[in-house]
């Protein structure tokens, strides 16, 4: 790991600066930064931004109560954009929304835009990738019992057939482990592939009791704060 002395690039005004949830990994807005506005963020460990529209620094949440603790700063490779990695202290967007982006493009011709608003079923902007595809995809298998869907059968044979595969799924994951075979994608009877089992299942059973992902994070997060403390 390099440490660099180097120069943010101001020379084309505000840094645009994205804000990403430390515990999710959500997008929860875009501002913009100036010199002044950056500075006292790092020293207050708050988000402050530059309002274009009102031509000042302003605290993100200095009215609702809604701040942003910000733990990490990252910028690009020119030195002309930033991530602020935060822990919200409630809904980030102006609308009470936990995000600002909660409309997916779901069509674009001639200018203009058909949108999607994000709701309990679909989640427009997925902060884990697959995960969050699957967890999607099992919500609506649960909701919209499908022919030939291995989900929605489980989840109509109910809670002692999903957890006697998710127990049959953990006995070929630890034989893969005893057995040393790390394998690679597409390996069969790999750890890797008995992994990829057995968090399919894990998600199923989750969602079988609507607990979500995000809550799972949430956990790992307040042990790992509780260590901290500890140490």
């Amino acid at each position: 790991m390099n440490q660099n002395i180097a120069r943010l690039n101001f020379s084309k005004g505000l840094l645009p600066t994205v804000v990403v949830d430390r515990t999710t990994g959500k997008i929860l807005m875009v501002g913009f930064s100036s010199s002044e506005s950056l500075e006292l963020t790092w020293k207050t460990g708050f988000a402050h931004f530059f309002s274009r529209s009102r031509q000042k620094i302003w605290k993100k949440g200095e009215e609702s109560g809604n701040t942003l603790k910000v733990f990490q700063i990252y910028t690009d490779c020119d030195f002309d954009s930033l991530i602020f990695v935060v822990e919200p202290a409630g809904p980030t967007c102006h609308t009470s929304k936990d995000s600002c982006f909660f409309r997916k493009i779901e069509n674009i011709e001639n200018g203009e835009i058909k949108v999607l608003e994000s709701n309990d079923l679909l989640r427009t902007s997925p902060p884990w990738g697959i995960l969050s595809e699957i967890e999607d995809v099992l919500t609506y298998r649960k909701l919209n019992p499908k022919s030939n869907s291995f989900s929605s059968e489980m989840f109509q044979k109910g809670l002692g057939a999903i957890l006697g595969k998710l127990i049959e799924e953990i006995g070929e994951f630890c034989e893969s482990a005893i057995e040393g075979k790390k394998g690679r994608e597409g390996e069969k009877n790999s750890l890797v592939w008995e992994s990829a089992d057995l968090i399919f299942m894990i998600l199923l059973t989750l969602r079988y009791f609507d607990i979500s992902i995000e809550e799972i994070l949430k956990e790992l997060k307040r042990r790992r704060e509780e260590k901290l403390k500890n140490q």
